[in-house]
């Protein structure tokens, strides 16, 4: 185990932040390493400058919001190179588990596009997993936007290994989160493939009897299983879910959670509510969040209520291996659910003034 692996055990788990942990390790490491630096930088194709004089790299630097922007920007990392008269800048957003935020990558781009005094400037999107290809609208003359992965930087990051103990550090982290891709299938790869359809079974199981019937019951409306699959693929998780309110003000979602970030973490069985950061009613449903997760029940967590930009939560539930002492999972995990859903009707009762009403999910079903 790393020692970043265990520091993080340090952290409570609904305020780590892995994504900024990550990359201010990564930072620091590129700061040591100027060979790191440059292979990596020159291989992905977003510097040509091949002796630079100075390279300053930077976390979380803010870009304050251009004219037709919405909010300011933060990018993950910004690299200044100087080689005489010529300077680059490079912004670099990772994602690792998280997607895109709604217009981030062309914000960043649209601030390298008004710098001036640049002879070269590149928007670096490294991700842990596969995204598809980004387009962006409106690149100047001189400007370069790649998109790459990490296993692609831990290539690199292994042919400069040197006594540099934190590069070493960083080297096993990468390796234990799943940043470093392997060329071939494992036999638990082969076992997990296989055993899939299965496995999938037995969650429709558990999800598409009575637990969408009382789903429906207390909500109105249920998504099918067609959106459970999609949002297994987007979102690492197998959910029924509903948006409730005009403005999709808030939802609701009941199923499975898959580990996303950290691949040690176990599956999570239960219900989340998520509040939109753009509702106009975002207050409101934040109110009531936080008043129903009080001490009367307190086992349902809170996250990001505090957080005017997030999707906000509060959700219950537990590890799957919680139901493995059971002689009849199906059933237990099928009562467990719906003893959930019948806490949901209790905050639907205690809260009528909140925007209830169930939009339907059934034209989802015909997207392409």
């Amino acid at each position: 185990m790393s020692l970043f692996d265990q520091l993080r055990r340090l952290y409570q788990k609904d305020r780590f932040q892995f994504e900024d942990f990550h990359t201010e390790i990564v930072a620091q490491v590129l700061r040591n390493s100027r060979p790191l630096t440059l292979s990596w930088l020159q291989a992905i194709g977003a510097s040509s400058l091949k002796d630079p004089d100075q390279i300053k790299i930077v976390t979380q630097e803010d870009f304050p919001a251009l004219a037709d922007h919405a909010t300011d920007s933060r990018p993950d990392i910004a690299i200044r190179l100087v080689e005489g008269d010529t300077t680059e800048l490079i912004l670099i957003e990772s994602k690792v588990g998280a997607k895109e935020g709604l217009g981030q990558l062309q914000r960043y781009a649209d601030h390298l596009a008004a710098k001036g005094g640049m002879h070269r400037t590149a928007l670096v999107f490294v991700t842990r997993d596969f995204e598809p290809a980004r387009s962006l609208s409106g690149l100047p003359p001189g400007f370069t936007f790649r998109q790459t992965r990490w296993f692609e930087f831990f290539s690199h990051l292994q042919a400069h290994l040197n006594s540099d103990g934190l590069a070493v550090q960083l080297k096993l982290f990468m390796e234990k989160n799943n940043m470093s891709l392997r060329n071939q299938f494992s036999s638990i790869d082969t076992l997990a493939l296989e055993k899939f359809l299965a496995a999938r079974a037995l969650m429709d199981e558990t999800l598409w009897g009575e637990v969408a019937a009382e789903f429906e019951k207390v909500l109105g409306k249920v998504s099918t299983p067609k959106r459970a699959i999609r949002q297994l693929g987007n979102e690492s998780r197998y959910v029924m879910y509903t948006s409730l309110g005009k403005s999709c003000d808030f939802q609701c979602l009941v199923g499975y959670w898959l580990p996303k970030e950290d691949p040690i973490e176990p599956v999570w069985v239960g219900i989340c509510l998520y509040s939109n950061p753009k509702s106009p009613v975002r207050q409101k449903v934040n109110a009531a969040f936080k008043q129903f997760s009080g001490m009367a029940n307190r086992h349902w967590q809170r996250e990001e209520l505090d957080d005017e930009r997030a999707w906000s939560s509060i959700y219950k539930g537990v590890s799957l291996q919680t139901f493995m002492v059971h002689t009849d999972h199906i059933k237990a995990i099928k009562d467990y659910l719906v003893s959930l859903l019948r806490e949901l009707s209790d905050f639907k009762k205690g809260y009528p003034g909140l925007p209830w009403t169930a939009q339907d999910t059934k034209s989802e079903d015909d997207e392409g």
